[in-house]
């Protein structure tokens, strides 16, 4: 009995020993397993940190070709510029769609992939047809990146790399910048060469204005606007809290007292009341100063709560309508409208030569002196009197543009400016000189701009105004922009891309 029990003892012991050693087993792989997953940790945030894995990851593939998270946010970098934002930071708390979330950050770097992926189209088509990039443009990509060696000193960092990664994310290298900036400036030569081979002939314009008159036409209108609105501050602008349903009975309120006043003067101006004396009698109902007998563009009227009704052929000068346009649920507008006229506009656009003076400005002040505009004039008219002195002709003047003008768009060219009306977006003393009637070619004069970046006083030199009409030339503009889309989607269609891990990188 004892011996059997002394057995069992020492069997059990046996095992007990057996199971510790497997314990002491299992835990001593177990923590060479934890010790080998904290080596590999490590090693990858050493890794991660340098920046490798997300340099490398892929954030978009065309046809096969990776492109990281540094390239997307090249051109995230150039929607940025072009639209005036410094910063991402602000973006991401704009939200451009309360049901999806998607905040301004998402779109725009949704518009830098598109851009990317239209860049590589465009280029591999570039190469498909044996476009090379001109000497031209070749020493334009050296200037820029022999001044890039240059602005990093004078923007104050430490390295042309600080800078570069500064300006385009903690990703770019200085050799994929270089890379990215010499593609977009071929495929920028390379698509300008197609825009500049568009041609139409007269049976083209004809056929487009017969398609899009109602766009292309201006208008003539007298407007008057009445805008309902609930006030939800007091005198004191402090805030009047209200519940939604007292917000809609005070609009519905408001939306009765302007509706009323608003069929008054729409049938005062049935009646054939001045538009100029219903201004001041209902000036205090009005929103905006009315506009009596204003020339409206035909995209602009298109864009209007009452574009159907003027668009109407069958409209005659002096109809009179009310039109009213929801804008919101504390908002509500009334426009009494009166037809004046529709026409083409047939009016030549002028061409002038300038040369642009730039006054001296003071570092960190928004405009110059007046004793620095004072001397950029001064500057101007000593230049106009050795213009005269020689042969005084358009040559004679050009070659002094493209030796003194401040605007490097132009001087290239001699200071050349074509295609002026009065919606080219020049400014207003450069526009109004441009156009006016009694100007003859030959003409000169001095004219100041105080409402660009670069100010100061433009030489002017009149060539003449025998340019496309105003019509035909918006009608290019719009062919040339519909055939240069159609153009770049068919060489997009031609790719296929993917967006993956990489693009979360993109900051």
């Amino acid at each position: 009995m004892g011996s059997h029990h002394f057995e069992r003892t020492e069997q059990t012991v046996s095992e007990n020993k057996h199971k510790k050693a497997q314990e002491e087993k299992h835990s001593n792989v177990k923590y060479a397993v934890v010790g080998a997953l904290s080596v590999v940790l490590v090693a990858f945030l050493l890794v991660w940190n340098t920046g490798i894995i997300q340099r490398n990851a892929a954030a978009v593939t065309v046809d096969g070709e990776k492109y990281s998270a540094a390239d997307v946010q090249y051109y995230l970098r150039s929607l940025m510029l072009q639209n005036g934002i410094s910063s991402t930071s602000s973006l991401k708390s704009m939200t451009m769609n309360s049901t999806t979330g998607e905040t301004m950050y998402d779109y725009l770097k949704s518009q830098a992939v598109e851009r990317l992926v239209t860049c590589a189209a465009l280029d591999k088509q570039a190469a498909e047809e044996g476009f090379t990039m001109s000497d031209d443009t070749q020493t334009e990509v050296d200037d820029q990146l022999k001044q890039l060696e240059e602005q990093w000193v004078s923007a104050g960092y430490q390295s042309r790399d600080a800078f570069i990664r500064a300006n385009y994310g903690p990703y770019m290298t200085y050799d994929r910048l270089v890379e990215l900036f010499t593609r977009d400036m071929l495929v920028n030569e390379y698509a300008t060469q197609f825009s500049d081979s568009l041609s139409y002939s007269d049976a083209d314009y004809e056929q487009y204005y017969q398609e899009n008159a109602n766009t292309l036409d201006e208008y003539t209108i007298t407007q008057f606007v009445f805008n309902a609105t609930v006030d939800t501050t007091d005198a004191d602008g402090n805030t009047i809290e209200m519940t939604d349903d007292e917000k809609s009975a005070a609009l519905e309120q408001a939306k009765t007292e302007k509706q009323a006043r608003a069929q008054e003067l729409q049938s005062k101006l049935e009646a054939g009341e001045d538009p100029a004396q219903l201004a001041q009698e209902y000036a205090d109902d009005l929103t905006g100063d009315p506009s009596i007998s204003q020339v409206m563009s035909g995209s602009s009227v298109a864009s209007s709560s009452y574009a159907q009704w003027a668009q109407d052929t069958a409209r005659q000068n002096g109809d009179v309508t009310l039109s009213e346009y929801d804008a919101g649920p504390s908002s509500y507008y009334y426009y009494v409208v009166r037809f004046e006229g529709r026409a083409r506009n047939d009016e030549n656009t002028a061409t002038v030569r300038h040369i642009l003076v730039a006054a001296d400005q003071d570092e960190g002040a928004s405009e110059p002196t007046e004793d620095q505009y004072a001397a950029a004039k001064t500057k101007a008219e000593e230049l106009l009197d050795q213009w005269k002195s020689g042969p005084a002709t358009q040559e004679s003047f050009a070659e002094l543009a493209k030796a003194n003008s401040a605007d490097t768009g132009s001087a290239a060219d001699g200071g050349l400016i074509t295609d002026i009306y009065s919606g080219s977006g020049y400014v207003s003393t450069f526009t109004d000189w441009a156009l006016d009637a009694a100007r003859q070619p030959g003409d000169t004069g001095i004219v100041q701009n105080t409402g660009s970046s670069v100010k100061g006083w433009h030489i002017m030199y009149f060539v003449g105004r025998d340019g496309d009409p105003v019509w035909k030339l918006t009608a290019k503009t719009a062919m040339e922009n519909n055939d240069y889309t159609t153009w770049q989607n068919a060489a997009k269609e031609k790719v296929s891309y993917t967006t993956s891990f990489g693009l979360k990188f993109v900051q």
